[in-house]
Parts: structure tokens; sequence; C-alpha cells
């Protein structure tokens, strides 16, 4: 007796064969592992491995080229400039203008004509100075050096003129040391103004035509 066939049914999948679409993953996977037989399992850590080597030399480029680091560059490169700056404004900066002597601290300068001690008091208002206020023993030396090479009488700022006998210098300061030569202040014909005179101080009368110095702070130089 013939066997009996019984037809498929359209669209229908025999049980015994797979799907057409597992054989051809079925089959691509095996031409890519007969290719290269590790691709199969190192093939999706590869590229995560290489760009975990690469991030570390990356950061390192971004942090060198960075603005912040940029920034620093900049500011060291302008601090160098403002030192070199200041060593040459040092170089050229003076104390005290042009024919002023400095000495400890302050510029000074000495006339080269004769007034009275109210017209020095001044002659050095209009230079924006004073007449000279001695405050130590250097400072009486340092004047007096000048006196003694031009043996010459001076003016400095000291005067009782307001009240006799109670000695105030021309900043309104009362007299603390004094250089007063033998004798003096003797008030000999009414005497109110004083006098650098060789090796001391006198006094003197006001109207009396003499030299004089002025006394002004000395300026202070860049980086200082």
């Amino acid at each position: 007796m013939a066997e009996m066939c019984v037809p498929k049914e359209p669209g229908g999948l025999d049980e015994a064969e797979p799907p057409l679409w597992e054989e051809r993953e079925i089959f691509q996977g095996q031409r890519s592992s007969e290719k290269d037989p590790g691709l199969s399992r190192s093939s999706r850590s590869l590229p995560v491995s290489r760009i975990q080597q690469s991030l570390p030399r990356e950061m390192d480029d971004q942090k060198s080229h960075s603005p912040v680091a940029v920034l620093q560059s900049d500011l060291e490169e302008i601090l160098h400039q403002l030192t070199r700056m200041n060593a040459t404004m040092n170089g050229l900066c003076r104390h005290c203008p042009w024919n002023w002597d400095f000495f400890q601290g302050s510029c000074y300068i000495f006339s080269k004509i004769q007034s009275t001690w109210k017209a020095s008091v001044s002659a050095c208002e209009d230079m924006r100075a004073q007449l000279v206020v001695v405050n130590n023993a250097e400072e009486q030396k340092f004047l007096k050096s000048w006196d003694i090479r031009n043996d010459k009488s001076t003016w400095i700022g000291l005067s009782d003129e307001h009240n006799e006998g109670s000695w105030k210098w021309v900043d309104n300061t009362s007299l603390h040391i004094s250089f007063w030569k033998e004798g003096e202040p003797n008030n000999h014909g009414d005497e109110d103004c004083v006098e650098l005179s060789g090796d001391g101080w006198n006094d003197s009368k006001c109207s009396k035509e003499n030299f004089w110095i002025c006394e002004k702070p000395s300026a202070l130089c860049p980086g200082l």
C-alpha cells in the first residue's frame, strides 16, 4: 500500500529544521570564528581597554594646556617683568631732587644767598620744605661740616620770638636736644633766632642776614 504524503501547510516550519535566521547567525558566527578564533571573546573588550589606556595621557595633555596652567604661566612672566622693572627704576631713582643732599632719610639744600630768619623760613616753605630741625648729634655733625667748609653762619629753624626763653622749632615742637656754644644763648640785644656758627649754636637777631638750610623728607624709590 502506498504511503500517503501529507502536504506541508503554506508558511509552516518543519520542527526538525531550524529557522532560516538561526542558520544565518550560526553560519556568520562560524565564519568569524574560523578567521579569528579569539575574536569572539576579545573583540568586545579591546576598544574599552584602548580607551582606558588613552585617558590618562589625554588628561595630562589637557592639564598642561588648561586655562589655569596658562594663566599661572602668564602671571609668572608678569612677575619676572615687574622685578626687572623695579631693578631698573631703583637704579634711576633719586631720593632727593637735584642740588639737594641726602642724609638719614631727609633731603637738605644749602642756600647760596643770605636772608633774614623769617625770609629763610618762607624760602623753605616755597620749596615745600622747612628751615632745618636738628634731631640728633649725627645730624648736627652733618650740618656743621657744611658750615665749617663754607665758614659762614646759617639759620636753623629754632627761635623764641613768641615766648622769651621758650625755644620752639618751626614745626612747633619743643627743644629736647641742644648744641649751644659756651655762654649761649645770652639774648644780647634781643636775640630770638638761632644760627649754626662754628662748633655750635648761637642766638642772634632775627633781622640779621645769614645763609640758611632747608630740610624735607626724602622720596621712596619703587620696591622699597
